[in-house]
Formats: C-alpha cells, structure tokens, sequence
C-alpha cells in the first residue's frame, strides 16, 4: 500500500506491502492545530508517507455476490470519527438501520462498520477512492467482512455499494457514482476466451462486469427499481447455492 502526505514543502515517499484488497492507497491529511506530542509513532509515521492512487482489483457481479460475508439493505442512521488510542489513526464508524438481509446470518438490527479516514479535532484523513457513506444515506451494501479490520469493509470498494434513490416515489438502484444501474447478469456463462479480463481499477470508479449502468444521474428512471434489483441479487445467489 502506499500512502501520500505533504507538509510545507518537504514531501517524503516510502511504500508499504498490504495483501488485502489488492489495492495501493493514498491518503491526503490535512491537520489544523495538531500537537506533534499528541500522535502515536504509527500515526506520525502514516502522516509522512506518500503515494498516487488507488488501484483496487475489478470484480464481476458473480464474484461480488459469492464473495460477499454479507449483503444488506440499510440506511446510515449515525456517523461518527474517532481516533485509535493506540495508533493515533482516524476512522469512521457507520451505523446502519437493517432494513433486509440479503445473504449472512445477522440477527442485530444494527450494524457498525469501520472506514479508514474521516475528520477528528481538526484532523482530515481522506482515502482516494473511498466513499464513505453518508447520514441519511439508503443503499444495500456487499460487506467483505463483519470481523475483520480492513480500510473499506464494503467488497469492491464502490463496487460493492449501491444507492438507492427516490424517484417521484419510486425506489430506484444507483451506483455510488450516481450512476443508474439499469441490469444486472451474471457473467458466468460467458466463454472464458471472450469475457472481459479482470483490470485494476483507478480510484475505485468502475462498477462490478455484469452491472449496466447510464452515465448521467438525470437517466434514474432507467434504473433497476430497488426490488428487481434485489431480485436479480437473490437470484445470483440462489444460483451459486445450488452449484456447490
């Protein structure tokens, strides 16, 4: 992984190993009225390193949903940032409503998810490509992980977070690009000789093969409306069940 800051004008660069996710980040603080005595060897140590940008491995529509611990519909009822006593990294912790469990066993009828990054006393750490969902915010939601620490728990990253939309009273299915989703397919039964190779994505704004989307927000009465989109889901799901 690699991670980028700058200060005044000295600009250092280190690169990190990181298995999961398959991605290099980069991480933009910006610090107001920051005491140096106040972080943690392993903040100040993220503070200095740098790199580019986010490069996350493209997934398919089959392999999301597979792959997935747990898929929801949900809506942000509570945002908050806090920073780890120990590390002195901040993140975000986001608390959704459940609306409708999709796949996994979760029986609470609230979740809490970490997100790497957020503002803390005048601290702003940013994630490139990281979207974190916000207040208010309905969407079903392909969760990589319910245990583990990772710097996006959503699989895919944007790949894996979808957000509803009203449309003149109709729940309609978008991207977390604002882009209407209007089918999903499975890509399984695609030759492997024609399917389209799997690329790494920059920044994270690509959405999974297999999903259609229109590239302009104004086209949302294209979209999926929020049951057929689950539909589709419950189907690549029951699909996978039955082959194994």
């Amino acid at each position: 992984m690699i991670y980028q800051s700058k200060t005044g004008s000295a600009a250092h660069a280190t690169q990190a190993h990181s298995a999961p996710q398959h991605l290099a980040g980069i991480v933009h603080v910006h610090m107001r009225h920051v005491l140096a005595r106040s972080l943690s060897c392993a903040y100040l140590l993220l503070l200095a390193v740098c790199a580019s940008a986010t490069t996350i491995l493209g997934m398919d529509i089959d392999q999301l949903t597979a792959d997935a611990e747990f898929i929801f519909e949900g809506e942000v009822i509570l945002s908050e940032s806090r920073q780890d006593s120990s590390s002195g990294i901040i993140s975000t912790y986001i608390t959704f409503n459940i609306i409708d469990v999709m796949k996994g066993d979760y029986d609470a009828a609230a979740i809490e998810l970490k997100f790497m990054g957020g503002v803390f006393n005048g601290q702003d750490v940013q994630v490139s490509g990281l979207k974190i969902p916000e207040l208010g915010e309905e969407g079903i939601y392909f969760v990589e992980s319910t245990s583990r620490d990772v710097i996006n728990p959503l699989l895919g990253w944007s790949q894996g977070h979808f957000i509803i939309v009203d449309d003149d009273g109709v729940r309609r299915m978008s991207t977390a690009d604002s882009e209407p989703v209007t089918e999903v397919q499975s890509v399984t039964g695609i030759p492997a000789a024609i399917k389209k190779p799997k690329l790494l994505i920059q920044d994270s704004g690509d959405t999974a093969a297999g999903v259609s989307t229109e590239a302009s927000p104004l086209m949302i009465r294209r979209a999926l409306s929020v049951d057929e989109f689950k539909a589709r889901i419950q189907d690549l799901i029951e699909i996978r069940s039955a082959s194994n």
